[in-house]
């Protein structure tokens, strides 16, 4: 799948909110709560029957329970925000989900936390939630009314969970489709004192790239933390196949020693991160998301040791090398791109051979300590050269 593919795949954030009948039932029970504990202090003050005053605080209890009972069984209300290549859905599961191109978006912005829950009333486009940060989406005249100055932009406000990937994405997207101008106007607006604590769509890169990847141990929910360490799997998967690129390919180990050659301090800083990476992955999510926010962590400074490595190694290339080690690499690289290139088994055999033997000899007098994967995919290569040769016709005897 290439990366435009990508970019089309819908992805959709849902925050979910109480609504009335989980406050107001829990509002109750508390309140029959009470009433149950005072009733039972005010009856053995006032000397009343063991028996009547059993049953009244009993019931005022059961009432509570009940109470409490009614609102945890009823469906909790959530607001939705979804984008794709061309459009963005906004709305709430209760009221309905509506849609807008996002060619006709103006501006977007994270503010600060929401001091009520909009999403309950009949506003329908005021889906704040209480204790979320608010996103504010604006969106510029329709077709019909782009002729009419005084057109006032459709303005959505939505709670989000900042640390939710999803919501992290979607915001990612809309702030890539955001007008140019808009971006440097809202980054006028931060600046003034009565911007509202508005954060900026245009925030420098390296803010940005903090937001985009939260930490497990602030996800908003445990479906966050699990979907933060199911993309922490992925990103470690992607750098074990990113190193296997150098372990296993034996040109790219002849090209680049110094991305796997441990005596070299990235390349040990890497393989220390990859190992407590590797002892704190889990097959699952586990049930700790102290536990998972720990191989999160780990994998980020996995990421770290690998960039550091990488660069480091592709910039030395062969030269931290002896001159005369440099040449003989240099020569079984092109022994072996001749190799690759040949189309008689005779060739690519006599060709893997040579690279093998140079190989070998560095690696005997330690100029060169090359990853035994890629040492062992030399011999394969050799072997199955040396096996494709066509085996000598019989002499003929002459009788």
């Amino acid at each position: 799948m290439t990366q435009a593919d990508v970019s089309t795949v819908a992805v959709t954030c849902r925050t979910e909110y109480l609504g009335r009948r989980h406050v107001s039932a829990a509002r109750f029970a508390w309140v029959c709560m009470v009433i149950g504990l005072l009733a039972l202090v005010i009856l053995n003050a006032a000397d009343v029957g063991g028996t009547a005053t059993a049953v009244i605080v009993a019931g005022a209890l059961a009432c509570s329970l009940a109470l409490a009972a009614f609102g945890r069984l009823g469906r909790r209300g959530a607001v939705i925000i979804a984008a794709d290549a061309d459009s963005v859905y906004l709305g709430d599961e209760q009221h309905g989900i509506v849609s807008r191109p996002l060619a006709d978006l103006r501006s977007v912005s994270l503010g600060a936390l929401s001091e009520t829950t909009g999403a309950r009333t009949a506003a329908t486009r005021e889906l704040t939630i209480k204790g979320l940060r608010t996103l504010t989406i604006e969106f510029g005249p329709t077709e019909s009314d782009r002729d009419d100055a005084a057109t006032e932009p459709e303005r959505w406000r939505i709670g989000v969970v900042e640390s939710d990937p999803a919501a992290a994405e979607v915001i990612g997207r809309l702030r890539a489709r955001a007008p140019q101008r808009t971006r440097r106007a809202a980054a006028a607006a931060a600046n003034t004192p009565d911007s509202g604590g508005s954060v900026d769509v245009d925030r420098p890169a390296a803010a940005e790239s903090r937001s985009s990847t939260p930490r497990v141990a602030d996800a908003g929910s445990d479906e966050a933390a699990e979907r933060l360490w199911e993309e922490a799997t992925r990103r470690h998967d992607t750098i074990l196949r990113d190193y296997g690129n150098y372990e296993l390919q034996p040109d790219m180990m002849l090209r680049f020693p110094a991305v796997t050659d441990v005596t070299l301090t990235p390349v040990q800083d890497f393989h220390e991160a990859l190992d407590d990476a590797t002892a704190l992955r889990t097959d699952a999510y586990p049930g700790s998301r102290q536990r998972a926010d720990e191989y999160q962590q780990a994998v980020n400074r996995v990421r770290r040791a690998w960039i550091a490595c990488e660069t480091n190694g592709r910039k030395l290339g062969t030269t931290y090398l002896e001159a005369a080690d440099r040449d003989d690499l240099d020569k079984a690289l092109k022994l072996f791109n001749h190799a690759q290139s040949s189309s008689t088994p005779a060739e690519q055999a006599s060709y893997y051979t040579r690279v093998h033997e140079i190989v070998t000899t560095l690696t005997d007098r330690g100029s060169l300590h090359p990853p035994q994967p890629a040492i062992a995919e030399l011999k394969a290569a050799t072997r199955r050269a040396i096996e494709a040769r066509p085996a000598p016709a019989p002499q003929r005897q002459e009788g």
